[in-house]
């Protein structure tokens, strides 16, 4: 059995694909297998893929029958892993040479289900820049624990930043939910509630490069990211409650500058979303800031579009620097 299964989703990834998989056969660390998964590319991502696998036995091809998306191409590669751990790259990105090294060490030191790498280099247009979360925790430089409720509120999603225990995630049935473009958000909320914390450290690099044409970024690029974000915290809310594993302590949504209530389908998502959950928003409203409050009580409070439109801005942030001014 291999150490760690590296599972890479492929959609029309010529332009960066032998750059990705150069970096892994590059590794320091070599008990691995690399999954690739082609999502019925239409560019030459199976040529390149099928060049590659002469080249080096660990590397196997799986080819999607139908377009799956991100999410369920994912799930594909954790069906068919046979690593102890589980490591997922995006097919437009590179890693150090000793990332898979560090990455195994911490989570066998650390005895943990998930480790997260917060060393992240973006890249757009040659320009290239550390990242830096605006609200992530000061981590100590040997790395420290962070519990459940921090990581999914503080910590970034990105699912490529971390390594996940196999056992863990097939003991608990965790799989990568069908939603568009925050896959990875739902996935690490609903992780994360089934683990104490996570290990979080800085460690090699991960390289992770601004691409709007990738099976991720052309998801992430889309207008209506605001509704998908919503869809992703419904999501999440639905999965927890069926699973009796709401926290009183996880908000069960948050708001970002983008939010924008401005077309009918999203003021119909939002007030149904905010009818849902309006109970457990009321026992546990302190958690909340008050941009948060004013938008759920703006839907709460209001019952057409309409209506919405008359009484409040379309957009939330500037709705909610202005609030008191429209009666």
């Amino acid at each position: 059995m291999e150490k760690v299964s590296v599972i890479i989703p492929v959609y029309n990834g010529e332009k960066y694909l032998e750059r990705t998989l150069n970096s892994v056969l590059a590794q320091t660390f070599k008990d691995f297998e690399v999954i690739c998964i082609n999502d019925l590319s239409k560019d030459n991502s199976l040529e390149i893929l099928k060049e590659y696998e002469k080249k080096d036995n660990r590397i196997k091809i799986i080819n999607n029958s139908q377009n799956l998306g991100a999410a369920l191409t994912r799930n594909v590669g954790i069906d068919n892993a046979k690593g102890k751990y589980i490591y997922f790259l995006d097919a437009d990105d590179y890693i150090d040479e000793k990332y898979l090294e560090c990455m195994v060490q911490k989570i066998e030191n650390e005895n943990c289900n998930i480790v997260l790498n917060m060393s992240i280099q973006s890249e757009s247009n040659g320009t290239f820049s550390q990242f830096h979360h605006p609200s992530m925790p000061q981590i100590k430089p040997e790395g420290q624990y962070l519990d459940k409720i921090t990581t999914i509120h503080d910590a970034p999603c990105f699912i490529w930043a971390r390594i996940y225990r196999k056992s863990f995630l097939n003991d608990n049935k965790l799989r990568f939910l069908d939603i568009h473009a925050t896959d990875d958000v739902v996935f690490n909320a609903i992780v994360n509630m089934y683990t104490d914390k996570t290990f979080v450290f800085y460690g090699e690099k991960y390289h992770y490069t601004v691409n709007n044409t990738s099976l991720t970024g052309i998801a992430k690029s889309v207008d209506d990211r605001d509704l998908q974000h919503i869809k992703a915290h419904s999501m999440i809310y639905d999965y927890l409650k069926e699973h009796n594993k709401l926290d009183n302590r996880l908000k069960l949504f948050r708001v970002y500058p983008f939010i924008k209530v401005d077309t009918d389908e999203k003021f119909v998502f939002y007030k149904n979303f905010f009818e849902k959950i309006e109970t457990d928003f009321h026992e546990n409203e302190s958690i909340y800031n008050e941009m948060e409050k004013y938008f759920a009580y703006s839907l709460l409070n209001t019952s057409t579009y309409d209506e919405y439109l008359k009484n409040y801005n379309k957009i939330v942030s500037i709705g909610f620097l202005r609030r008191g001014v429209k009666k």
